[in-house]
């Protein structure tokens, strides 16, 4: 008799227990896709992740999966290895592998290293980057970038290492560090990191989505030597409320309380109370803006419906 090859299990047959995130809500279990443009800080970021997984501390408010964890790390860019001994080492305490970039698609190699990294006892792979394990290989063909994928899944499928992955973002700010041939690549991807808007003194924009975890997008200072988030995460609720400002101004007007209405500040204030934005700060800048844009604005010493929203109703 034939054997079975097909394999099934009944929706309400837990078989496993949930796998835990390596860092809630920031690196899964699975695949993760850290991409942003060059020089953007994702070699950096990735440094503080791994420096608070091997620490047990937090990342931007973000808890880390307590155990005992270890990480390899494999690189393709001149001096990598020195670059994170400068990093890393201190913290290291022998619990950071750096392995030797493999340059070819045999997959024999690629399970060899995913056997050498399970009895090493690797809890996070990190490949840095995307485009050097493909070497000559063309991204823009879907079929070529399959064939990376079917390189990397088994180290989280079979054994169960999360893979966390750098990659190039688009050309511009305007692709907001969305990784180039992300069709497929993000589509793999069941969390995804995207760095864009580089500013001073480390200052970045974070944006983070996954399956399971919804989105957020984060303000954060990112150099060697420091991380951390400039601000309360933007929720996707406020995002859509942003762009509906006439019925977001008309429902403020309705529901706030008038006597608190005297200047953008405490019209700011207002918008955090009625829960359209992050804090005060966000709420005060958002006043501004609906000011700009002729929704609010100031009359004597209030602030009131502005012309533009007038007009709307009228028409």
């Amino acid at each position: 008799m034939q054997e079975n090859l097909i394999k099934s299990v009944w929706i309400d047959e837990k078989t496993d227990e949930p796998t835990p995130w390596i860092i809630d809500g920031l690196v899964c279990p699975w695949l993760t896709l850290l991409s942003g443009q060059p020089k953007h800080g994702k070699t950096t970021l990735a440094g503080h992740i791994v420096n608070s997984l091997l620490n047990g501390t937090p990342l931007f408010n973000k808890e880390v999966n307590q155990g005992a964890h270890k990480v390899a790390w494999m690189g393709y860019d001149g001096g990598w290895k020195e670059e994170l001994r400068e990093r890393l080492e201190t913290s290291a305490n022998r619990n950071i592998i750096l392995y030797d970039p493999i340059r070819s698609l045999d997959d024999s190699l690629w399970w060899q290293l995913a056997l050498d990294m399970q009895e090493k006892g690797i809890t996070l792979f990190v490949l840095d980057h995307l485009y050097g394990m493909a070497g000559n290989l063309g991204l823009n063909d879907a079929n070529n970038f399959a064939l990376l994928a079917n390189l990397l899944r088994p180290i989280y499928e079979d054994f169960g290492i999360a893979v966390l992955v750098l990659a190039q973002a688009g050309k511009g700010e305007g692709s907001r560090g969305r990784a180039a041939h992300s069709v497929a690549l993000e589509g793999e991807a069941r969390c995804l990191l995207r760095l864009y808007q580089k500013g001073a003194n480390g200052s970045r924009r974070l944006d983070i989505s996954s399956n399971s975890r919804g989105d957020e997008s984060l303000r954060i200072v990112l150099t060697p030597f420091e991380v951390g988030s400039k601000e309360i995460q933007i929720k996707e609720q406020d995002k859509a409320t942003e762009r509906n400002s006439p019925d977001l101004v008309r429902q403020l007007l309705r529901d706030c309380n008038p006597e608190e209405m005297k200047n953008w500040s405490s019209v700011g204030r207002e918008l955090h109370r009625l829960g359209f934005s992050a804090n005060a700060k966000a709420g005060r800048s958002m006043a501004k803006r609906f000011g700009i844009q002729g929704l609010l604005k100031t009359q004597g010493k209030k602030i009131v419906a502005g012309d533009s929203l007038v007009i709307r109703e009228v028409a």
